[in-house]
């Protein structure tokens, strides 16, 4: 049977044959770059959590072309995986939320993370929490005891709290985006007493700030009276092989036992704790 030409003759004036036409292996070559695509587009719309992302920041943010991203939004918000909100910015669909229960947890050895984490609470003498960002808040996973008998206001194990809450939440909103950690502050959510949080607000928010500041600069945040008066605290987030931080790694303690030279002392220790963990992950 003979090969009918193509429509559209080649600049030269040669007719393209059907030889021409994408090839199976190149059309399996192309296959990849379509699933980084919506891989790195999904990532670029998730690191802007619950304000969203307009089109053209999704465009700048991944290098894809702005007809190629609107065309990807469409078919993904299609199957539930993005969907556009009012404001016409994009955030993440519900069904992840769906498709992320049935992954299999990053964690390899919660054994090993328990004895890395009881390992520093000996070391200090206070509490040390390991924590994971679930939802809208920070999940604390393990509590473990050390030996120095004065407590602090304690979270138990299984409890969930808004990031700007404790100091784990505070280690992870900052890798955040700007935006993110702005509206975290501007909500403001502590288990904080309410007039102490009422006439200490403003300086509050400040000393959140500084503390988000202080994670990028040292890789972990520290000091007393930030998110509950009395209490003190130090956490570090643990680093993650394929995406921002979502675990963290935290001590609490009452105010006179992390004066900066403690801090100072026990810094190494928790960053040491933070990396070990961070092996143990995904």
């Amino acid at each position: 049977m003979d090969v009918l030409p193509l429509a559209n003759p080649e600049p030269s004036g040669r007719v393209a044959a059907a030889s021409d036409v994408v090839s199976p292996p190149v059309a399996e070559a192309i296959r990849p770059q379509l699933v980084e695509r919506i891989a790195r587009l999904l990532a670029a719309v998730s690191r802007q959590g619950a304000a969203g992302a307009r089109l053209k920041e999704l465009a700048l943010d991944t290098g894809i072309a702005r007809p190629t991203v609107h065309r990807l939004l469409g078919e993904l918000a299609a199957v539930g995986y993005v969907q556009q909100q009012p404001d016409r910015r994009w955030v993440l669909g519900p069904a992840l939320f769906a498709l992320g229960l049935a992954a299999p947890t990053p964690i390899h050895d919660l054994h090993a993370v328990r004895r890395i984490a009881q390992g520093l609470a000996d070391a200090c003498g206070d509490v040390v929490y390991v924590a994971l960002r679930r939802l809208d808040g920070v999940h604390y996973l393990l509590r473990c005891e050390g030996s120095y008998p004065i407590r602090t206001h304690l979270v138990a194990a299984g409890d969930t709290k808004p990031l700007t809450a404790g100091y784990a939440g505070l280690a992870l909103l900052a890798s955040m985006d700007e935006g993110e950690q702005r509206q975290r502050i501007q909500r403001l959510a502590l288990d904080a007493p309410a007039d102490w949080l009422e006439h200490n607000r403003w300086g509050v928010e400040r000393s959140l700030r500084e503390k988000l500041d202080e994670v990028r600069r040292l890789g972990y945040c520290a000091g007393p009276n930030v998110v509950m008066p009395g209490v003190a605290g130090m956490a570090a987030p643990v680093p993650s092989r394929s995406r921002a931080p979502y675990m963290a790694v935290s001590i609490s303690a009452v105010e006179q036992r992390l004066l900066p030279e403690r801090v100072r002392d026990l810094a190494p220790r928790l960053l040491e704790a933070a990396e070990a963990i961070g092996q143990l992950i995904d």
